[in-house]
């Protein structure tokens, strides 16, 4: 018996690693082959098709023949059709979704019944129908590797809905080229907009100073099902993405997450996601683990100053090293219950919290 894989492989992955192992720049690829930026994206996404003269461009660019480039092509188009969903598949796609958090957020439209259930929901997705959400979308998005086509889990589902939401914002940024080193010169920077207790006031301009440097920092709530902190993956524009959720809701949880994932986008430049009670990425690489918790905590607190605090981690003191710093208390106080130096929630009171309200991307300060 044959093996028929559930997922179509779009001929825009062989033009990835094509273009990453000969160090193309998207914006070359695109001129080399006479398409605008938006037309390359769409032929990698699977919603273009290569016809002899862009067979023979991606020839001349890439290598192989324009033959191989045709039949490549040809075989996306017939695994979509055996992929065709019917319409129990349809009913049971729906149902894995959390449809429930989506209208509550806003990502859907409240309507009733199947087809306008389905409707928005490929919009959420960016899709005119499920063979293209299928194409683009059954391996998953970046770090949530799928191999199941319509037959998803529930958390799996809602974990893949999470990742779209920052994807989608990640599409209208207006990225320029990633800048690995200047990244890594702003990181140290950033720390100081801990200082704000908004996040409507410290979001956007952490978004900003990011997305200068060709990395998209986004943030959307975790819908019903999904236990996701944060993820760092690379869109198929080649820019490194930071998603995250605000889970725990306290200003500790959502700056070391940043700075986590930040350090597996500099130091790593791999795919990475964080969930309660694992790390499906990282399962067997706990040593990446330990180097960008390494890597977060020495941005937000000093060794030396940590050092200090764990020996006597009084309140007072902790606020002095929070002024002499530039962070908040309550960040050195998540450091510190890290390391094991004090309980956890004994200064709670200490620590600045957020909440949701009708806003499903940015939380309010509680």
């Amino acid at each position: 018996m044959s093996f028929e894989p559930n997922w179509a492989s779009a001929p825009g992955a062989t033009i990835i690693r094509l273009m990453d192992a000969k160090e193309i720049p998207f914006d070359d690829m695109a001129s080399g082959l006479g398409l605008s930026e938006t037309q390359l994206q769409a032929l990698i996404d699977g919603r273009a098709r290569i016809d002899g003269q862009l067979a023979s461009a991606l020839s001349e660019n890439l290598g192989s023949t324009p033959r191989f480039w045709l039949a490549r092509d040809k075989t996306y188009v017939e695994e979509l059709s055996r992929l065709a969903p019917d319409s129990g598949d349809v009913s049971q796609w729906i149902k894995s979704l959390p449809i429930r958090s989506m209208r509550k957020y806003g990502w859907v439209d409240a309507n009733r019944g199947e087809d306008a259930i389905l409707a928005s929901v490929l919009r959420f997705f960016g899709c005119d129908d499920l063979l293209s959400w299928n194409a683009k979308y059954s391996a998953g998005v970046g770090v949530v590797a799928f191999r199941t086509s319509f037959a998803f889990e529930a958390n799996e589902m809602a974990t893949l809905v999470w990742l779209r939401a920052g994807e989608s914002q990640a599409e209208r940024l207006g990225l320029p080229e990633y800048d690995r080193q200047a990244f890594i010169d702003l990181l140290p920077r950033l720390r100081r907009l801990s200082a704000f207790k908004h996040p409507k006031t410290f979001l956007p301009r952490l978004i900003e100073a990011c997305r200068a440097v060709g990395v998209a920092v986004t943030t959307a709530r975790a819908p019903e099902g999904c236990r996701a902190s944060g993820a760092s993956w690379v869109l198929s524009s080649r820019h490194p993405i930071i998603h995250l959720s605000f889970r725990h809701l306290s200003e500790d949880h959502f700056w070391f997450t940043f700075f986590h994932e930040a350090a597996h986008v500099v130091l790593h430049g791999e795919e990475h996601i964080d969930v309660d009670g694992s790390n499906p990425s990282m399962e067997t690489n706990s040593a990446k683990e330990d180097e960008a918790d390494e890597f977060a905590q020495r941005l937000l607190v000093s060794p030396e100053a940590l050092d200090d605090l764990k020996r006597n981690p009084a309140p007072r003191r902790i606020l002095a090293a929070a002024r002499h710093l530039g962070v908040t208390a309550g960040i050195i106080i998540g450091q510190l219950e890290k390391v094991g130096a004090l309980p956890p929630g004994r200064l709670n009171r200490m620590k600045h919290r957020y909440r949701w309200s009708e806003d499903a991307f940015f939380p309010e300060s509680a």
